[in-house]
């Protein structure tokens, strides 16, 4: 009886834990749908686009998209994860992923699994790879500084007020109390087990 209790109480745990994780699944960044009256600049080899956000606590990011314009199918750009340097632009390089361009529009990577060690400032980049493409801005509301890096500047970025490009950012924000059903899941498990083996050793 026990051990069938136990058992029980084990899925009922592990299930919990698994449905508290989907359900915190969030938009965590989104500066909404550029209205194209504002002309935020060039994404290409040289030209570069940053934005900085806040996290409360450590996160998992899992889509990232940006909204570009006027590339070619088939061209590629990278979305890129940085720390805040003690500049408060871009810094250490945390993840990186190149994509390719699809058509006008939301452009971006789903299934990511990065992870933001920290809570803290964080800046993300979207960087040209091959091709040119266009990211268009106005009527945004940008969540932190944003900064951009040209030729000129030798790929440093470098501060820049009124900056707007579209991003979006969707991914999980863990909860100390997914953790501490996980954790009595596997606990219960382990009694369960040990339980069990305990009834086959003891003579008939």
């Amino acid at each position: 009886m026990f051990r069938k209790l136990t058992l029980v109480l084990a899925t009922s745990l592990l299930l919990a834990g698994a449905t508290h994780t989907a359900a915190q699944a969030t938009t965590l960044i989104d500066t909404g749908t550029p209205d194209n009256s504002l002309f935020a600049g060039t994404v290409d080899s040289s030209n570069f686009l940053a934005l900085q956000f806040s996290a409360a606590q450590a996160w998992r990011i899992d889509g990232i998209d940006a909204f570009l314009t006027g590339g070619q199918a088939g061209d590629h750009f990278a979305l890129s994860l940085y720390r805040d340097a003690t500049n408060h632009l871009p810094g250490d390089l945390i993840a990186s992923t190149a994509l390719s361009f699809v058509a006008d529009g939301w452009n971006g990577a789903a299934a990511l699994g990065w992870y933001l060690p920290t809570a803290g400032v964080y800046w993300l980049g979207v960087e040209g790879v091959d091709g040119s493409f266009n990211a268009p801005g106005g009527g945004l509301v940008m969540p932190g500084s944003t900064a951009f890096a040209d030729g000129s500047h030798l790929g440093a970025y470098q501060a820049y007020n009124g900056l707007q490009f579209g991003l979006r950012m969707t991914g999980e924000v863990p909860e100390p109390t997914l953790i501490a059903l996980l954790l009595a899941g596997l606990v219960a498990m382990a009694m369960a087990t040990a339980a069990s083996a305990k009834v086959r050793r003891s003579p008939r």
